[in-house]
């Protein structure tokens, strides 16, 4: 890389590499009407077509440098990927487990799923997050088996997990005539 090349310089490049240079030129003339400097007009542009960071910027450049066009689709997807999960956290935002009615570690791990995508070192929870050692380990397991996961453990836990104030009329095993008596005595 040129010694005092920018990031700016960077991400534009990568947008005339992918045949988006032109797209690029037409927003920044847009943009240059609406904001008072080139640089506010340019930034909000780069944020419009999928800038990051300038670490992320250079790390894509160097793939190319070291693999060509070969090395940047895999980047670009994990980097959208790790978008979207940001915002689907944002969105979901934070919930306590303690409000649950599922026990504490299967509440963490259905609480959590979204937030264990991809590898590892990548989540955005940790062991610490956990209340449990067993809970964190219920958590590895299912980002890989959600099926299994809804289907077994959480499905069993809902069906197990009924309250005696959701029981319907034919749980409490009264007859409809206990049931009349019982509200006449009421009026």
């Amino acid at each position: 890389m040129a010694k005092g090349t920018t990031t700016r310089t960077l991400f534009i490049n990568r947008l005339k590499r992918e045949g988006r240079g032109a797209e690029w030129r037409r927003r920044y003339k847009e943009a240059k009407k609406e904001h008072d400097s080139w640089k506010e007009a340019s930034d909000k542009v780069m944020a419009e077509m999928g800038f990051v960071s300038a670490a992320v910027e250079r790390e894509i450049h160097e793939r190319f440098l070291k693999f060509g066009m070969a090395g940047i689709p895999e980047q670009l997807e994990s980097i959208q990927q790790d978008k979207e999960q940001t915002e689907l956290i944002e969105i979901l935002g934070e919930y306590d487990i303690n409000d649950s009615e599922l026990p504490a570690d299967i509440a963490f791990v259905f609480h959590n799923l979204h937030k264990a995508v991809g590898e590892m070192t990548n989540w955005k929870t940790k062991p610490d997050d956990a209340p449990t050692p067993g809970a964190w380990n219920m958590l590895i397991w299912a980002s890989t088996n959600q099926t299994k996961f809804f289907d077994k453990v959480l499905g069993e836990q809902l069906k197990s997990g009924r309250t005696t104030e959701d029981q319907g009329m034919r749980d409490t095993q009264e007859s409809v005539e206990q049931i009349e008596a019982m509200l006449s005595e009421l009026i």
